[in-house]
């Protein structure tokens, strides 16, 4: 990553002096890292203000339903992929999502399988891509890192246990559905969904409203043929990790 050099090489640079100099070398350690620090810090604001810029030229075409407009929008955004860390899988992310709900299944995954682990939002609607291919050795792999990287996600645990339940692994739904409960005692949603499934009865997943709508496992309401004003993109989360 660029800036990743351009700090590095700062804090040598710095460190060398300060030796040159004929300070400790531990002073020259210290100040170097300090300095690479403040150099990564501020090149990464930089970055963070032109990628606010493209997410909210994106968000504009998709108020305007004008999802294939966004995509190009946020593609632009992919000449700094090699600058900060994580840009290029945040936007993959981002593409991908607005393919899924283009309904272009072989472009979605191609972006969302490049995409973000931190997104759960897309990493779940690459799960959905496996499962309608009844891949689920994918789906397992895809569901459990999700849930790994985004612990206080409730609709990942919803959703891994709606695959597990729906592919006849009842009791491994009910595990992933108290898992999520172990970490989020008071989720109503998780809640619901638990009681059901140890009354053998049919997961309630549009409790998730907008988010399960988004991912189109079921017959989609009428609100589905409206603006997508559920996507929405997380500027500060492109500068995660």
């Amino acid at each position: 990553m660029i800036n990743i050099a351009w700090a590095l090489g700062s804090a040598l640079l710095t460190g060398i002096l300060l030796t040159v100099l004929e300070m400790h070398w531990a002073i020259g350690l210290v100040m170097g890292l300090l300095v690479g620090f403040v150099v990564f810090f501020i090149l990464g604001r930089k970055m963070q203000e032109k990628l606010e810029g493209i997410m909210t030229n994106a968000g504009k075409e998709i108020q305007n339903q004008k999802l294939e407009r966004a995509i190009e929008v946020l593609k632009s955004g992919l000449i700094y992929k090699n600058h900060h860390i994580f840009i290029e899988k945040q936007l993959n992310s981002q593409i991908g999502m607005l393919y899924y709900v283009l309904k272009k299944e072989e472009k979605a995954l191609e972006y969302l399988s490049k995409g973000f682990f931190k997104a759960p939002a897309a990493q779940c609607m690459l799960a959905c891509i496996y499962y309608k291919r009844k891949d689920m050795d994918n789906v397992k792999k895809v569901m459990e890192d999700t849930v790994k990287a985004n612990a206080k996600d409730s609709l990942c645990y919803a959703l891994y246990a709606y695959f597990l339940e729906n592919t006849k692994e009842h009791e491994a739904a009910i595990k992933w559905v108290q898992k999520g409960l172990a970490k989020m005692p008071n989720d109503e949603k998780l809640t619901t969904n638990l009681i059901l499934l140890q009354n053998q009865k049919k997961m309630k997943m549009k409790v998730y409203g907008d988010v399960w709508v988004q991912l189109m496992l079921e017959k989609p309401p009428r609100i589905m043929q409206e603006p997508p004003k559920h996507m929405r993109f997380n500027k500060r989360a492109m500068f995660r990790g």
